[in-house]
């Protein structure tokens, strides 16, 4: 058995070759010409007039994610969290932002951690504990409302601090104790440079301080009755604090705070956000775009480069180092805002490139899902570019991410056998997940695998080469012999026999023997995607819009029912009461009994559709940019 590592170097080395005509595909977000993120929502946004057409029976279910975010934390650039509102926890893995279930919907306020396996979430009665593979809630009871937390970088200790003057410590043995402050503050954010010099700031222009062991309260200088939001340190010790109507503040060389003036106009706005970059170096972020840049001793307003984020509200900044020692900074805010930092290439040749920048960063899912498929209770499981793998518990509920242990590679296939999930893609590296641990499996002179499918209480996989895979319950994976050479891209069972298609018209069948045979078609396009049920019926689609059924039986024929003529179609999957619906190109849904006839509806969804499932209360179909639609119940 391989480690996690290990398979997450596999899938980085052997990325999908990007075509325009492969389901197989790997297309890119749009990306404007200085970088930025552009709409890679892909969720159908972009409806038709109302008068364009029939509505669409593929109804968007957006992954943009238009939540109140109120903080944000990494442990690298390839490993942040956002929080906020709702329960709304996202994760960045430095190619796509996903969402997480961590078992709540209560508002959230604070996060922030130690590494990627330990990192803490703080909100109202919640402290939420990541320990590299699911959250645990360690709030002691009767815990109220706890907005702030930090973990200082000698890892000596981890302080929250809420309403009601609350600071909280976690002790060696992992139980929370209250510390003494004898405080009434409502405190927002905390601040420890080492267990036992920690400053929280507060409501009415007040912070309390440890030092010496004891809790005390003082004024910040300047602050007047303005509630302070923010506290950060630099690395070589220097404190900022931002706060309401332009609020800020540092340390001197005495650590003394001090009031320091900006030019924000008439009316400064309100700052929620401050990263430290270093001790002449800062920035400090709030509402309506507020963007404020410290250099030396002096702050000044800057601007966001982007188009969509400049004049969104901002309630959090977070900054640090990479693992290359490279900073690395995002900020989050009201209704899902978001901001990147980029920083500044004095030696490029594009002016754009040389100074630094912060970019749109949206609070969306922008993989292109490849697969969706369901489990005998209902529940989905989606996959796609950069390691995307998101599951729901039934055809109407959230998608999650299920943060498989992959970065920057493409999972092009995915199935569920009794709450377990598999993936399969580039390099043969199959990935397992049972009871929240991931393991994986790497076959011996296996290339590239497509699909995979259960069989019974096995499961089956297909790939490059026409290589067949079958895995009896908990036991190793052993090699079939196919009789074929070309790729095999999608493999579907219906009870102990199994279909398999791929290039150029290939079409197998597997008997309960395990003996495969190919099947003759008459079609010799590219096979995307088979569905399988009944006594060993099946239906096919091809890159070149043909929908073909197969009759019952074990010498049963293959049938033609359908062609959309350069609409390709890349998924197919039947529903309860036997209908077969069949999706592709620009929003493309086919659907038919398996006598036909088939209707080819109008499209109204501006995605490529690679996927299609069915549970017992609906469809779902995937596609580009995190493309999520629900299939209308009724069918015309």
């Amino acid at each position: 058995m391989w480690s996690c590592a290990v398979a997450l170097l596999f899938f980085a080395a052997c990325g999908t070759k990007a075509t325009n005509a492969s389901a197989d595909a790997t297309v890119t977000s749009d990306v404007t010409s200085d970088g930025q993120i552009g709409d890679a929502s892909g969720d159908g946004d972009t409806t038709a007039d109302s008068d364009a057409g029939p509505p669409s029976l593929l109804t968007a279910r957006s992954l943009r994610f238009d939540d109140d975010l109120t903080a944000v934390w990494g442990s690298d650039a390839d490993d942040v969290w956002f929080v906020g509102k709702g329960g709304r926890v996202l994760h960045w893995n430095g190619q796509t932002l996903s969402p997480r279930d961590v078992g709540t919907t209560k508002d959230l306020f604070g996060v922030w951690g130690k590494s990627r396996t330990e990192a803490y979430i703080v909100g109202d009665g919640l402290i939420l504990r990541w320990d590299g593979t699911s959250w645990s809630n360690e709030a002691p009871s009767g815990t109220g409302i706890l907005r702030g937390i930090h973990v200082p970088v000698d890892g000596s200790t981890v302080l929250t601090c809420g309403d009601g003057g609350v600071v909280l410590r976690r002790d060696s043995a992992g139980k929370w104790q209250t510390e003494e402050t004898a405080s009434k503050l409502n405190l927002q954010a905390i601040w420890a440079s080492n267990a036992s010099q920690v400053w929280a700031v507060a409501e009415q222009g007040r912070a309390l301080h440890l030092s010496g062991g004891v809790w005390s309260e003082t004024d910040m200088p300047g602050a007047g009755s303005r509630t302070v939001r923010a506290v950060v340190g630099s690395l070589d010790g220097r404190l900022f604090a931002c706060g309401d109507g332009g609020y800020l503040a540092a340390t001197d060389e005495t650590a003394t705070w001090q009031e320091t003036l900006a030019n924000d106009g008439d009316t400064p706005r309100d700052l929620s956000g401050v990263w430290a970059r270093s001790s002449t170096e800062a920035w400090a972020i709030g509402k309506s775009g507020a963007l404020m840049h410290f250099v030396g001793k002096k702050w000044q307003v800057d601007s966001i480069a982007g188009t969509y984020m400049k004049t969104a509200s901002f309630t959090a900044l977070f900054g640090a180092n990479d693992s290359n020692g490279q900073p690395f900074s995002f900020a989050a805010g009201i209704a899902g805002a978001g901001l990147v930092f980029s920083a500044g290439q004095p030696d490029n040749s594009d002016p754009q490139l040389q100074n630094d920048r912060w970019l749109d960063f949206r609070a969306e899912t922008v993989a292109d899902l490849k697969a969706v498929q369901a489990d005998s209770d209902g529940s989905l499981i989606a996959c796609g570019t950069s390691g995307v793998v998101l599951t729901a518990k039934d055809s109407q509920a959230p998608f999650y991410d299920l943060a498989a242990p992959v970065t920057g590679a493409d999972i092009l296939d995915c199935a569920l056998r009794n709450g377990e999930a598999w993936l399969v893609g580039p390099s043969g590296v199959i990935l397992h997940k049972s009871g929240g641990i991931w393991s994986v499996d790497k076959p011996a002179n296996v290339k590239n695998l497509s699909g995979i499918v259960r069989l019974g209480n096995d499961l089956l996989a297909v790939g490059d080469g026409g290589v067949a895979l079958h895995k009896v319950a908990d036991g190793a994976w052993q090699a079939e012999t196919t009789g074929v050479q070309f790729k095999l891209r999608s493999v579907a069972t219906a009870g102990d026999v199994a279909y398999a298609v791929g290039e150029l018209g290939t079409v197998l069948r597997r008997d309960a023997a395990g003996t495969w045979t190919k099947e003759t078609t008459g079609n010799l396009g590219q096979f995307a995607r088979v569905t399988a049920w009944g006594d060993g019926e099946a239906a096919a689609v091809t890159e070149e819009g043909t929908l073909l059924v197969r009759a019952a039986g074990a010498s049963g024929a293959w049938k033609q029912m359908s062609e959309t003529p350069g609409q390709l179609l890349y998924g197919i999957a039947r529903r309860a009461d036997g209908l077969l619906l069949a999706v592709g190109y620009a929003g493309t849904l086919v659907t038919g009994q398996p006598a036909g006839p088939f209707t080819d509806h109008p499209k109204n969804v501006p995605n490529l559709l690679s996927g299609v499932a069915c549970s017992a209360n609906g469809c779902v179909a995937v596609g580009q940019k995190g493309g999520i639609f629900q299939v209308a119940e009724t069918i015309p």
